[in-house]
């Protein structure tokens, strides 16, 4: 039970030292006239003894249990929840650098990544950019509130990486979000509330948690996203020239505004939090505008969908390895060029290096990691990523099974159909997995992934340089209708799965084209073309 200091306390600081949490806090500008007082996120009320320590200390017994605050939290002394990212309701952009990337591998990854002692004693992350000209490396800071955090030593960075919350990758892509709403972020801090945050991660609508709960949720992720220090050595890309700097937190938390309301009794509750945060001077390199259209720094920017931090509230304990994929592909499908994954790079980053290898060199260990990727990659799939299956490596009879049911039609007669279809098929659906899936599958790839509309609006920067103009006439080729479709496949007398598996789509995809629920791209009109032979 969380305890508060009310009147008659004679700030004679006898229980300041010895609160194990560093909750007792001595700031009367801020608190009561006492001259301390008890930070109702960080006090938990000596749960391992029978009485606290700063009981035991205080002489006046001014040291009470801070009873549940009844009714609503709402109060004329919290600062207005204005929205100032998401206005759409949908997408925000957010500043997409790879040091916003590998910072999101920090927070998601954790343990999973190769982290080292280095000379200092501390631990350490070190990421090569750019074929090994470059490097980053990453720290984790001892106290975020610090003017000058500085990193932990080996042992302590550990056990602070282990507690890290896979849900402090929301918030530190909200930070990312919110940079993009300033002109120079590396000299402007932006403020955000709780109110604010509940509304972007969702947890205004988690009735299971105490508005005391949601507040130490959110002070411990947001302390979290700024405990990632991180060092640069850029080298010159194009005409931006290389540089270097010095350790910095990515997120430097300026200041922790509490907000208390008194009760008839004189306890203290806490009604709100207030957040002031700044980006690192990395930003001065990768957030330049003014540099930008000179050509001498980045401007790197992308689309972030709410959704996408929805699912990482929804699913962050029991498909841990999903949301690890959905902030890893958020970035890697921004990139521009083939997106062809390997399976075993999907593997590394859902689970990390370590639990790979044991599951490919311990007989029988890769049976559960198979059964947990099968079921990631699903939940990705029913969220709006789906995946497309190289029919060379990737075949049918090693494809996770719900990605074959989901070619089931709805329509009665057109199931019926697909199983008579598939009773002729050399690899019937009802078939069981050959027996060495696992193998195949570590040399198994996708082709990519089909996005939903929100992951489709991807805006670019607009480049400096005066286009030239094209010669080349329009196209006049019209885009193909589902009824084209279908009626040049029964010509050509293919079914919609022998379709679909020379795409490397699924069958109902095929239908849905067919059927004219959505568009084509230019790419896969083009695929279609040639494959139907029109």
């Amino acid at each position: 039970m969380v305890y508060t200091i009310q009147e008659g306390c004679i700030a004679c600081g006898n229980c300041y030292p010895y609160c194990p949490n560093g909750a007792i806090k001595p700031d009367p500008a801020d608190a009561t006239s006492s001259g301390y007082w008890i930070d109702p996120t960080l006090c938990d009320g000596c749960q391992t003894i029978g009485t606290p320590y700063c009981v035991e200390a205080c002489d006046v017994g001014s040291l009470t249990p801070l009873q549940a605050k009844k009714g609503r939290c709402k109060s004329s002394l919290l600062p207005a929840a204005v929205s100032s990212i998401f206005l759409n309701g949908k997408t925000t952009p957010f500043a997409s650098a790879m040091v916003i990337w590998e910072t999101c591998n920090v927070l998601a990854q954790r343990q999973s990544l190769p982290w080292e002692t280095d000379a200092e004693g501390k631990l350490c992350y070190r990421r090569s950019v750019h074929r090994d000209r470059g490097q980053m490396q990453f720290r984790i800071a001892a106290d975020p509130e610090v003017e000058e955090p500085v990193a932990m030593p080996a042992a302590a960075a550990q056990a602070a990486i282990a507690a890290f919350d896979l849900r402090a990758t929301g918030l530190h892509l909200i930070f990312a979000a919110y940079a993009i709403t300033c002109d120079r972020p590396w000299e402007e801090a932006f403020v955000l509330n709780d109110q604010q945050i509940e509304t972007y991660l969702g947890l205004d609508k988690r009735k299971d948690l105490t508005k005391l709960e949601k507040l130490r949720l959110i002070k411990d992720l947001v302390y979290q996203a700024c405990r990632v220090l991180v060092t640069l050595d850029w080298p010159r890309q194009g005409k931006v020239p290389a540089f270097q700097l010095a350790e910095q937190p990515v997120w430097h938390l300026l200041d922790t505004q509490y907000y208390f309301e008194v009760d008839a009794q004189g306890c203290r509750h806490l009604i709100g939090l207030g957040f002031t945060v700044q980006a690192g001077i990395w930003a001065k390199y990768f957030l330049n505008k003014q540099q930008y259209r000179r050509q001498t720094a980045f401007y790197q920017y992308s689309t972030l969908p709410q959704s996408l931090l929805t699912e990482i509230m929804s699913h962050w304990q029991q498909h841990e390895g999903a949301v690890r994929l959905l902030v890893w592909l958020l970035f890697k499908l921004r990139l521009r060029g083939d997106h062809r994954i390997t399976v075993r790079t999907l593997l590394r980053i859902a689970y990390g290096e370590v639990r790979v290898h044991k599951a490919t060199t311990v007989r029988g260990a890769h049976k559960r990691l198979l059964k947990s990727f099968e079921s990631d990659l699903e939940t990705l799939y029913y969220y709006g990523l789906k995946p497309r299956f190289d029919p060379e490596s990737y075949p049918p009879d090693i494809q996770p099974l719900w990605a074959r049911v989901a070619d089931i039609p709805e329509d009665a007669e057109a199931a019926l159909e697909f199983w008579a279809e598939d009773a002729h098929q050399d690899l019937s659906l009802t078939d069981a997995a050959p027996r060495d899936k696992w193998q195949r599958l570590l040399n198994a790839r996708l082709l990519g992934f089909d996005l939903p509309e929100t992951w489709q609006q991807t805006p670019q920067p607009k480049s400096t340089k005066r286009r030239r103009q094209s010669t080349k006439p329009p196209s006049t080729t019209q885009p193909l209708s589902g009824s084209e479709i279908k009626a040049a496949r029964q010509r050509q007398q293919i079914s919609q799965r022998m379709l679909a598996q020379s795409l490397g789509k699924s069958q109902s995809w095929i239908r849905d084209i067919e059927k004219g629920r959505f568009s084509l791209g230019p790419d896969d009109q083009a695929r279609l073309r040639q494959a139907l032979k029109l």
